[in-house]
This record gives C-alpha cells, sequence and structure tokens, in this order.
C-alpha cells in the first residue's frame, strides 16, 4: 500500500471511530471522502479484511461485526 493509500486508510478508520454509527455503501463513502469509486473500494476491502469494519446485507460498511438481525 502506498503512502497516500496508508493516510487514507487511517483516516477513513479514524472517521468511522468518531462516528461508530456511521453506515455507508462504496459510492456514499466515495463521495463522503471525496474519493475515486475503486480507491474508496479498496480502502473498505481493506478495513474490512482488518476485521475494523463489517458489512451489512445493505452492502453499507460500518464498525464491529455484522448483526445476526
Amino acid at each position: 500500500m502506498t503512502t497516500a493509500l496508508v493516510k487514507l486508510f487511517y483516516r477513513i478508520r479514524e472517521e468511522f471511530e468518531e462516528a461508530p454509527h456511521l453506515r455507508l455503501s462504496v459510492s456514499e463513502a466515495a463521495r463522503f471522502w471525496g474519493l475515486d469509486l475503486a480507491t474508496c473500494e479498496e480502502i473498505l476491502a481493506r478495513l474490512l479484511a482488518s476485521g475494523f469494519l463489517a458489512k451489512g446485507a445493505d452492502q453499507r460498511y460500518r464498525v464491529g461485526a455484522p448483526s445476526l438481525t
């Protein structure tokens, strides 16, 4: 991961930490952070793979494990 992507990774992680109820799809997140879809998708996928984010049935990313309901 490039230095710029690492910075984005931590910036987006911090945003989710500061707003733990934040739930965003890839396209919503890209608009929210002013990123292109591919970059945003890569960062969210890395946060998902790290276990920090979960992805719900509605395709929105959020902090934590997916709910069972």
